[in-house]
């Protein structure tokens, strides 16, 4: 992989090596412990997910370091603008794409943690209503798939979502 930092290139590497149950278990508690400050007796279901989570981006990191330098080299990019975009629950996804859903699920049961309960801590990001903001999402994840190089923005309102109807002729919120 010429110009891309020797640093990076064995971090992918190092990456695909350590994808088996001990090194998952490892950062897993490595993660608990030095990022949320807890250890496994003292750790609630939100602390594992909170560490399963920032496990899962660790490993995302590295990978999308060695795609940014590739993208800086002089690409053409994709500049998406919508309203909303509906993207779900991100841990289980993150996993799935990295191909580490399966080895994290066997690492947290190894320690006694149910990998369904810690995904269903994760709320759905609320950042749309419907349909327009699903179709962003499936947009964005397309051209993820594609390996092209694209960066989604959006409205973030002051207070977040927010209900809204119509009552006489007036809205109500």
């Amino acid at each position: 992989m010429p110009d891309i930092p020797e640093r990076l290139q064995d971090a992918g590497h190092r990456l695909e090596d350590d994808w088996n149950v001990a090194a998952v278990r490892r950062g897993l508690l490595d993660s608990l412990m030095y990022s949320v400050g807890k250890g496994p007796e003292q750790a609630t279901d939100r602390d594992w997910f909170v560490a399963t989570a920032l496990f899962a981006r660790s490993r995302a990191v590295e990978r999308w370091l060695l795609s940014l330098h590739a993208v800086h080299r002089g690409s053409k990019h994709v500049y998406y603008l919508s309203l909303e975009f509906l993207i779900g629950r991100l841990l289980l996804d993150t996993l799935n794409n990295l191909g580490l859903r399966d080895v994290t699920a066997k690492a947290l049961s190894d320690l006694g943690i149910d990998f369904g309960t810690t995904q269903e801590i994760e709320p759905d990001a609320p950042l749309g209503n419907g349909g327009l903001g699903r179709l962003a999402a499936c947009f964005m994840e397309s051209m993820a798939t594609l390996g092209i190089p694209a960066y989604g923005y959006g409205i973030r309102y002051n207070y977040g979502l927010f209900r809204q109807a119509i009552s006489d002729g007036w809205q109500q919120e």
